[in-house]
């Protein structure tokens, strides 16, 4: 199973027939994952599509596995989720995979879209409606970076401000 990861940010379009190109270094991460495809499912916050391979699927009904099918709401919550709004799309020749049209309309997607790498999954966005959630999520990641700067100098702060034991006191 392959550990690399979705990365970068690129352009893409989704044309009349509602077909776009998987980025070409995003195929060969979904073959090394022997994932016959690629899996896309609604995101569940909306607004967005999110696409992964083999292996996260399969980590994915590991996590599912691990719970009582017949009797955990939590296990159905998210198996609709995961597998029963999941699609395997094939990929064809020129990398290409037609969306269906419930997911376009879904993820509201125009002309012009982008994917978005985020590690072990990717998201197709429409371009003019990711630009605000791409200013949102690094105002985010500004303002964890802070909270934990500000933790690592109360730390410091705190540990300097301990009493040290002098050699000749017990």
């Amino acid at each position: 199973m392959s550990n690399q990861r979705f990365i970068s940010t690129v352009e893409g379009t989704l044309d009349g027939k509602g077909r776009v190109c998987i980025p070409a270094s995003w195929r060969k991460i979904l073959d090394a994952q022997d994932t016959g495809g690629v899996y896309i499912c609604p995101n569940l916050e909306g607004g967005s599509l999110d696409g992964f391979g083999q292996a996260l699927m399969d980590a994915e009904c590991e996590r599912l596995d691990a719970m009582d099918p017949l009797l955990s709401a939590l296990h159905d919550d998210l198996a609709t989720h995961i597998t029963a709004e999941s699609m395997l799309l094939p990929v064809d020749v020129t990398g290409r995979i037609r969306l269906p049209d419930e997911f376009i309309k879904a993820a509201g997607l125009t002309e012009k879209v982008v994917f978005v790498g985020l590690g072990r999954k990717f998201q197709i966005w429409d371009a003019e409606a990711y630009a605000p959630v791409k200013a949102k999520r690094l105002a985010g990641a500004l303002a964890a970076r802070a909270a934990q700067a500000a933790k690592e100098d109360a730390a410091r702060d705190g540990a300097a401000q301990m009493p040290t034991a002098s050699a000749g006191t017990p």
